[in-house]
């Protein structure tokens, strides 16, 4: 009877890590996503103080370690009165270190553009917001997915640190099971192949998907 109710409760706080995890990791992913975007064009920009400002972000970020940042925002920032939930830490912590990464790659995808088209918009006398939406960031987007792809699988695993701010995430809840149950090998591979199925099922399809749609809008536009 005992083994039977570990079970339970261990099959239920398995399957919250599960949700945790997955939240965590879209929720993170859009933050890394938006951030990583703007400050790789603030990378590029012609103004210098933008442009230092972006590298200081991206050297900070990519520096130093998600797991220490994340500490900072919830353990050493209440110190200066600015208290902020382990769920907002988590999401922006890990954005925010992914972030920098993405901006690096946005930036290479951007100035990998070939340089006749920018020459062609400025001989058009194309404003260069309207250059960058229509003619660079579209090209630069199809290059970079498959990067962020691999980036966002990282990022997955990275929820995994969230542990330390007190959230129970997949393999918290594995661990946990395991500590019930005593079957070390069943709970720790159902957190193994977890991630590889999380990875797999959702993140590779979505990338996949996004470049075959940015590949035929380029074909289009190249037609057209």
């Amino acid at each position: 009877m005992m083994n039977e109710l570990a079970l339970g409760f261990s099959v239920a706080a398995l399957a919250k890590g599960v949700i945790v995890t997955l939240v965590v990791t879209l929720a993170s992913s859009l933050v890394a996503i938006a951030l990583g975007l703007i400050v790789g064009l603030i990378r590029i920009s012609p103004l210098w103080p933008l442009r230092w400002f972006g590298v200081a972000y991206i050297e900070f970020f990519r520096g130093t370690s998600m797991l220490v940042q994340v500490y900072w925002w919830f353990f050493v920032l209440p110190i200066f009165g600015v208290a902020l939930s382990p769920w907002t830490v988590a999401i922006f912590g890990i954005g925010m270190n992914v972030s920098g990464y993405g901006a690096e790659l946005v930036r290479a995808a951007i100035q990998g553009v070939d340089r006749g088209q920018y020459e062609a918009s400025i001989a058009l006398n194309l404003p260069r917001l309207t250059a960058m939406r229509r003619i660079f960031l579209p090209q630069a987007i199809r290059a970079m997915l498959p990067a962020w792809g691999n980036l966002l699988i990282d990022l997955l695993k990275s929820t995994s640190l969230i542990f330390f701010i007190t959230i129970t995430e997949l393999t918290t809840a594995s661990k946990l099971a395991a500590d019930a149950t005593g079957n070390y090998l069943l709970f720790f591979a159902v957190a193994l192949f977890g991630y590889y199925v999380i990875a797999r099922a959702l993140i590779t399809p979505l990338v996949r998907w996004l470049e075959r749609r940015f590949s035929r809008g380029f074909v289009r536009e190249a037609q057209a």
